[in-house]
């Protein structure tokens, strides 16, 4: 029998490795963020916080675009930035100089890609921010993940899986394995468009052959917390039934080969702890979904669903 270094479990305690946000709170080692109407919008480790407050102030003295309440350990708008494009602006300043001065780690991985400090369902973002911010402010962060799998077709009743190796020039995760496809939700693209997206750009799926086979297979949640911050995310999970004779193929680079795998090898290589966490989390998902991980083969059943399925004390878009 194969020796494992994890159990699913722990697998999806690897990614989802933040279990009550209040003890963080009420250990005084974290800030709360406050969207402009009241909504709570992140978490900032203490360490964090003092460069941005002296920032803050250091693009405008007399009026810095957030208010810092260092006994309750809270950070709001200020109330004179009255429009999300006021705050973007000002909050952009800030975040390069960040960024120059080398003062958030986080921001080395800058992107020019935009995301939500979001404020709730029916509301327009307080601000739109440098992607490589989301772990430092801990604002809850959204993308695709996309499963392609080929039924079993040769005898042998195993399902399979396309899975992705990250290049080695990744920003994030060099050389961990990954789904066929995934990325983050950039300001005005929807999970569906996202999904179209990062199918043509990371395994050159037309755009025509991904719309008419993607189906919509729920969400995974978690709270991930590392040296650069938190990450509050929701993945919007698709899956792709893949003919046999299509072949997803590294398209930008960010993909360096992809693996046909039948599906007890890639449970082998998610418990050996070779994907990304989150690529891992969804698999499992993947696996519980279609009846390979079941409550009568895995004694941890329940405890793995309330980490795939994290609650985020964070408002949506």
């Amino acid at each position: 029998m194969t020796d494992f270094k994890y159990t699913l479990l722990e697998v999806a305690k690897k990614c989802n490795n933040v279990s009550n946000v209040g003890e963080l709170y009420s250990s005084g080692e974290y800030y709360r963020l406050f969207a402009d109407n009241g909504a709570l919008a992140g978490i900032l480790k203490h360490s964090d916080v003092l460069p941005l407050e002296e920032e803050c102030v250091e693009q405008n003295k007399q009026q810095p675009v957030f208010v810092f309440d260092h006994k309750e350990k809270t950070i709001c708008f200020n109330k004179a930035y009255e429009t999300e494009p006021q705050r973007s602006a000002a909050l952009a300043g800030v975040l390069n100089e960040l960024r120059v001065k080398d003062k958030w780690p986080g921001l080395r991985k800058w992107r020019n890609e935009l995301y939500p400090i979001c404020k709730g369902k029916a509301n327009s973002p307080s601000a739109m921010v440098e992607r490589a911010s989301s772990y430092s402010l801990g604002i809850r962060a959204f993308g695709v993940h996309i499963n392609g799998y080929v039924r079993p077709t040769d005898g042998d009743g195993q399902l399979k899986m396309w899975i992705g190796k990250r290049s080695a020039t990744k920003q994030t995760w060099p050389g961990f394995l990954d789904n066929m496809a995934a990325g983050g939700i950039s300001n005005g693209d929807g999970a569906f468009a996202s999904v179209i997206k990062e199918c043509e750009e990371e395994a050159g799926l037309s755009a025509d052959f991904v719309s008419s086979r993607a189906r919509s297979a729920g969400t995974i949640q978690y709270l991930f917390s590392s040296k650069l911050g938190m990450k509050p995310e929701t993945q919007y999970v698709y899956d792709i039934e893949m003919p046999a004779d299509v072949v997803p193929r590294p398209s930008d680079g960010e993909v360096e080969e992809f693996y046909l795998l039948p599906i007890d090898k890639v449970l082998e290589k998610v418990r050996a702890g070779q994907f990304k966490p989150n690529c891992a989390l969804c698999i499992i998902d993947f696996l519980i979904r279609h009846g390979i991980v079941t409550a009568e083969n895995e004694p941890d059943y329940l405890e793995i669903i309330d980490n795939i399925h994290a609650r985020l004390p964070f408002p949506g878009v």
